[in-house]
């Protein structure tokens, strides 16, 4: 039975006085998916449609997220902390024909896509495609980022890399783009490189790649690291030996190791100082840098002085 059917219509004597309205809702991670999601409630017969999506709204409330409320196979509204309930039909009174007197409500999650564009994209009569419609959204998005990335950058004086850090990465060419408290974005030949605070993480984005090349805590080590890393790829490139003729200063800074999802144990580490790495290649610069500071670290690569 459609919706419509227990919308506005000929009331009844045998009509119940009580709607049982079944909730679901899509997981919105893989760990959401250890527990049902499936619930009842119930609602006076002649309850408004609004009342009821909003009701049944989804238990993850994250401003931002987007949901679509589907009823009896319907898509009627769209659903956000920002906005709360929007209508996507009229509104109006739930009645009933049959004895049963139940309600099937499910709600799609849509993730970051903005709630008032969806529901005007929804509204214009765009398929309830997922895919598509975050396809459609991602330049919006990305603008909306960049105006707020640009927006930090401009409201603080704070920088998430020192000064040492950025004078040694300039030397090496580097052409600093975005720098604020949480994220630093540069550009080396051509070639778009990020590192950017998550939490109590130090994320490195480059060398092309989409996913992260390091994690590391703290951001001393993630500078320090970032530089060694760079030197070793413009070492190589020049067809000089990668790693300088160092020592390793093995057990100088304990470090937790994670490289390629694998961890490798190293004794005593406190897990105070934390790398994780994409490549085995990458671990070199870390031996090298650990148990040095980073004015060290420039000397070593010889990072000062006049630019690239």
């Amino acid at each position: 039975m459609g919706i419509w059917s227990r919308l506005v219509g000929a009331a009844s004597n045998d009509m119940p006085a009580e709607l049982v309205v079944v909730i679901d809702r899509e997981s919105v991670s893989m760990g959401d998916d250890a527990q049902s999601h499936r619930s009842e409630l119930r609602l006076q017969a002649g309850s408004l449609l609004s009342d009821l999506v909003e009701r049944s709204s989804p238990d993850v409330r994250v401003q931002g997220w987007s949901w679509v409320a589907v009823v009896d196979s319907t898509v009627v509204a769209v659903w956000s902390v920002d906005h709360g309930v929007v209508l996507l039909v009229p509104d109006r009174p739930l009645t009933v024909s049959d004895p049963d007197g139940i309600v099937q409500v499910r709600f799609r999650f849509l993730g970051q896509l903005d709630p008032t564009w969806l529901h005007a994209r929804l509204a214009q009569g765009a398929p309830l495609d997922r895919e598509a419609l975050t396809a459609e959204h991602a330049p919006l998005a990305r603008a909306v980022l960049e105006h707020e990335r640009r927006e930090r950058e401009a409201a603080t004086t704070a920088r998430l890399l020192g000064p040492t850090c950025v004078r040694a990465l300039e030397h090496l060419g580097a052409v600093v783009d975005l720098h604020s408290d949480v994220l630093c974005r540069f550009d080396i030949g051509g070639v778009a490189w990020q590192v950017e605070r998550r939490d109590s993480m130090t994320v490195v984005f480059g060398r092309g790649r989409q996913s992260p090349l390091a994690s590391l805590r703290p951001v001393g080590l993630a500078e320090r690291w970032v530089l060694a890393v760079l030197a070793v790829d413009r070492r190589t490139a020049d067809g000089l030996d990668p790693l300088p003729d160092a020592p390793v200063r093995a057990g100088a800074e304990p470090v937790q190791l994670m490289v390629a999802g694998r961890a490798r144990a190293v004794e005593g580490s406190s897990g105070a100082v934390v790398a994780q790495l994409r490549d085995a290649r990458d671990v070199g610069s870390l031996d090298l840098v650990l148990g040095r500071d980073l004015d060290e670290v420039v000397a070593l690569f010889s990072l000062s002085g006049p630019g690239a």
